[in-house]
């Protein structure tokens, strides 16, 4: 029985195998730390024999914090303090691991938010780090800024029908065959979003995968979406800045509410 995993494989490949370590969006979230632990980066214990843990991480949080404007003398500053609550504790968390022909390496762009304020880190092919702060509304201009650029896509939505466990249904050998051509075409870029908001999962690889596709015919988003409670559907779409930033807005607001 064919299933959409293989669809899935294919468009995602490319950054399966250049990041097969890639950092998920909730990766580091501890909701319940206190702001002592956040400004350790970590659990703090009475326990002498944890000590040596506790210094290693304040050293290398030291070191983390040279060179920008989050740190004093080693210590979180308020900015600082701001920031790496957002990065523990905001519960709207964005990953978008990527690569690109025109971009040496992968992309690594990573967003976190509060529901007041949204914190970019964005990690470069080189090792270092680019970072913005700025208020909840920017929340997805910020990643898209950071995202590269791509014309509009121009083909027409391929919508194939599909069961709980991924399996396609009978009758769409056609349309099964038409995303496996789109996928065949020569890429320019390919990016995998992960995306979790206020409790709520909105993208994940692969079960709720979002999968972003550059080619000749422009950018598209391939997305496994919920139609009920055992059917889904496997979408390909054209995409822009403006929908993605439309769908941004709209999975927050759904992790938000409940979906």
């Amino acid at each position: 029985m064919a299933t959409i995993y293989e669809l899935l494989e294919v468009a995602a490949r490319p950054v399966l195998e250049a990041m097969p370590d890639r950092v998920a969006a909730d990766d580091f979230y501890h909701p319940d730390f206190s702001d002592e632990e956040v400004r350790a980066l970590g659990p703090l214990s009475g326990d002498p024999a944890d000590l040596a843990v506790e210094v290693e991480r304040h050293t290398m949080m030291a070191n983390m914090l040279a060179n920008t404007p989050f740190g004093d003398q080693g210590e979180l500053n308020e900015a600082g303090m701001k920031v790496f609550s957002l990065f523990l504790r905001g519960s709207v968390r964005a990953a978008l691991s990527g690569v690109f022909a025109m971009s040496p390496g992968a992309a690594d762009i990573r967003c976190y938010a509060d529901g007041e304020s949204a914190f970019l880190w964005s990690v470069r092919p080189d090792g270092g780090v680019d970072f913005c702060l700025d208020e909840f509304p920017a929340f997805a201009s910020l990643i898209l800024d950071y995202l590269p650029s791509s014309p509009d896509g121009v083909s027409e939505p391929i919508r194939i029908l599909v069961d709980g466990h991924g399996v396609v249904a009978e009758g769409q050998d056609d349309k099964v065959g038409a995303v496996q051509d789109f996928l065949a075409r020569e890429r320019t870029g390919t990016t995998l979003v992960d995306l979790v908001a206020f409790g709520g999962l909105c993208s994940e690889y692969p079960e709720h995968a979002m999968v972003v596709v550059d080619n000749d015919l422009g950018r598209h988003s391939l997305a496994v979406l919920s139609t009920g409670e055992s059917r889904r559907e496997l979408v390909l779409m054209p995409s822009s800045r403006a929908l993605m930033t439309e769908w941004f807005g709209k999975s927050v607001e759904a992790g938000r509410t409940g979906f």
